[in-house]
């Protein structure tokens, strides 16, 4: 740290307050979630995606869920949706299974606004 600033501790106190005045405000967004019931289409035209439709389809909390009979596509991910769900661990055509459904709308750089989607397959 520069000597200057270490002999009259209020000028550093004073460039920081400075930087976060400065700075943009930034207002924490929540995760929207729907529970849903799905089923796999018989034939899966996309091998890198799921098809489904939504059999079933609850909104805890005000959240803008698909609807009964819409058609979905996503690559499924664990229940932490931390990680893609391997392959071999997908559920089979015909099957209906519960998924989670949580997105975030936001800005993103560059593009606007947007949504980030995650679809996780629970247990």
């Amino acid at each position: 740290m520069p000597e200057r600033l270490t002999r009259q501790p209020w000028v550093a106190g004073f460039f920081i307050a400075m930087v976060c005045s400065l700075s943009p405000s930034a207002q924490a967004a929540e995760w929207k979630i729907c529970d849903l019931q799905v089923q796999l289409r018989d034939k899966q035209n996309n091998p890198a995606e799921l098809q489904t439709r939504v059999k079933e389809s609850s909104t805890p909390n005000a959240a803008e869920c698909p609807q009964e009979g819409t058609a979905l596509s996503f690559r499924p991910e664990t229940e932490d949706y931390q990680s893609m769900l391997p392959r071999r661990q997908w559920p089979k055509p015909g099957q209906t299974v519960r998924v989670r459904f949580r997105y975030l709308d936001g800005e993103c750089k560059d593009r606007g606004p947007c949504r980030i989607k995650h679809y996780s397959v629970m247990r």
